[in-house]
């Protein structure tokens, strides 16, 4: 077996490495969450670069990679903080749901201005009685004429504020469908449509890219931007599941592994009782635990990327590295507060805001519990 990059994903490794030290390095990644300000020059960067077309077919002007580069790139974007790798990846893994099940005129109309920058998506599944159990939701759309008549209520849609966005968005199309998902079906519905109102919820995570209420009332949806089969939808959820979970995985083990880093480097400073804290046996031994840890989240995390580009089912290996990921993280978090003490509150430490990005990814994109039931029943319990 041959864990080393090729010549190609080592090169785009590198540029990353420098694109995010360059565009999205600690000073701004704070700066931008502190003020609850969106990456906006970030974004513009990327556009220049080519990143939204990461996971685009050439055909619509994208470059057509597979999930090992775009493992590499949410890593590397996540450097000090997942949020600054979803400023695309949100967008990019709802975009491969148009590229899987759009029609040719979605793919046409949208992809390019997609790959452009000049348009945006974002993913709304849950509702307010609706989380893990995404079947239940009661957003209804009734087909009139030409348009789907859209009402109802999402929550936690992240970006679905930003402009020029498709918010691709689950509703119900036959309530009395049994099970409910065969009821489901997907809406590309854009976000200035009347009747849409967004109101961005102020959460403790997620403050520089935003999370929103999303409110549709009486929203017409023109036909064609349904996405699949009527009552099609749940395929569409379960396939778009599994990119955003690696998303989860990749952006993890970025902001992990500078947490780890910032750990080691103040172990190695601080003073206390005459010699640095990393001298210490029990510091040591922890923090040689965590690498460990990390060290076998990103394994995992590579191979179910290998899986997934090579068209090999893998809901168990992707539900397992989420769950290892975003553990792992939120133990870096919690050992650097613990390390740092009173000055891991500060800001300037950057561990508070570590520990608010691990505890909203403990959940965010299926929590841990719904991991290991989805594990638990792929070994047939």
């Amino acid at each position: 077996m041959d864990f080393k990059f090729t010549e190609e994903q080592e090169m785009w490794r590198k540029m990353l490495q420098d694109f995010t030290e360059k565009e999205a390095g600690r000073e701004y990644t704070r700066k931008c969450d502190l003020e609850a300000r969106y990456p906006q020059e970030l974004w513009d960067a990327g556009v220049k670069q080519g990143f939204p077309g990461l996971l685009i077919p050439p055909e619509y002007g994208g470059m057509g990679a597979d999930a090992i580069m775009f493992t590499i790139f949410v890593e590397c974007l996540a450097k000090y903080s997942y949020e600054m790798s979803s400023v695309f990846h949100v967008a990019m893994f709802s975009g491969t749901n148009i590229v899987e099940f759009g029609t040719d005129e979605q793919k046409q109309r949208y992809l390019p201005a997609f790959v452009k920058g000049e348009q945006r998506f974002s993913i709304s599944m849950t509702e307010p009685e609706a989380g893990s159990d995404a079947a239940s939701i009661t957003t209804r759309a009734v087909l009139d004429g030409d348009h789907f008549v859209v009402n109802g209520q999402k929550q936690f849609s992240t970006g679905a504020q930003l402009p020029n966005n498709i918010i691709v968005m689950s509703v119900v199309t036959d309530k009395d469908a049994v099970p409910k998902r065969k009821g489901i079906s997907i809406l590309l519905v854009p976000n200035d449509l009347p009747g849409v109102q967004l109101v961005r919820l102020p959460l403790v995570a997620r403050r520089a890219v935003g999370t929103c209420s999303t409110f549709l009332s009486d929203v017409k949806v023109p036909k064609e931007n349904l996405l699949g089969e009527l009552n099609g939808g749940w395929k569409i959820l379960t396939a778009h599941l599994e990119w955003e979970r690696q998303s989860v995985c990749g952006a993890c083990v970025g902001e992990a592994q500078s947490t780890l880093n910032d750990i080691v480097d103040y172990a190695k400073q601080r003073v206390q009782f005459g010699q640095t804290i990393g001298k210490f046996q029990d510091v040591g031994h922890h923090l040689a635990e965590l690498w460990a840890e990390l060290e076998a989240a990103r394994s995992l995390t590579y191979r179910t990327a290998w899986m997934i580009s090579e068209n090999i089912p893998c809901l168990k290996e992707v539900a397992g590295a989420k769950l290892l990921t975003t553990q792992v993280l939120h133990r870096m978090a919690l050992a650097g507060m613990q390390y740092m003490g009173g000055y891991s509150l500060l800001p300037d430490s950057d561990f508070e805001r570590h520990w608010r990005n691990s505890r909203y990814l403990l959940v965010g994109g299926g929590t841990s519990e719904i991991q290991r039931m989805l594990m638990a029943r792929a070994l047939g319990l």
